[in-house]
């Protein structure tokens, strides 16, 4: 539990430093908080954890982004379940594999979000934004690694803290 919690507010404040980094950076240069957390949670929790993991990332953002309310946070839950399956058969604990999982994972994303914004909302595809999207998803790549690896490192502590915590001895016994 406390695990599943420190991966959210984890990611939550991914997003939140995500958004404030929008103004000031073209979109192509940020990388995707909520992917990237959504990963890190399929890669440290177990899957009903991972499950609202995903869906609180989605639908944060959803509302931090102005999609339609559920249209990222499918995705994100489609991806949960991406990487658990990856995740059984290829070694995304290391750097490389990982990294360039996420970054076709990150041009999947924006195809499907295209895609679902076409049928929802009759939007067009111009060809040119496909430059950025590969943009992205090369920099979302290059970020996993460290977001996975962060998510980890907190995810092992607090389970050493647990079993720290567990493991008392009673020292007032008397000894034989």
């Amino acid at each position: 539990m406390r695990k599943a919690a420190a991966v959210l507010t984890i990611g939550l404040l991914a997003l939140v430093v995500e958004g404030a980094l929008a103004p000031w950076l073209p979109i192509r240069f940020v990388p995707d908080a909520s992917l990237l957390a959504t990963v890190a949670a399929a890669l440290v929790l177990g899957p009903a954890e991972g499950l609202v993991a995903a869906a609180v990332f989605g639908f944060s953002a959803d509302v931090l982004s102005g999609t339609l309310l559920g249209q990222q946070a499918m995705l994100r839950v489609l991806e949960l379940s991406i990487t658990r399956v990856f995740a059984s058969q290829l070694d995304l604990g290391r750097g490389l594999p990982l990294t360039i999982f996420v970054a076709f994972l990150s041009v999947a994303d924006g195809a499907l979000l295209v895609m679902q914004s076409r049928f929802f909302l009759d939007l067009s595809f111009h060809w040119a934004e496909a430059s950025r999207l590969l943009v992205r998803a090369l920099v979302t790549g290059v970020f996993a690694t460290p977001a996975s690896s962060l998510a980890r490192a907190i995810a092992d502590r607090l389970e050493e803290s647990q079993a720290r915590r567990e493991m008392r001895l009673d020292t007032k016994r008397p000894a034989l």
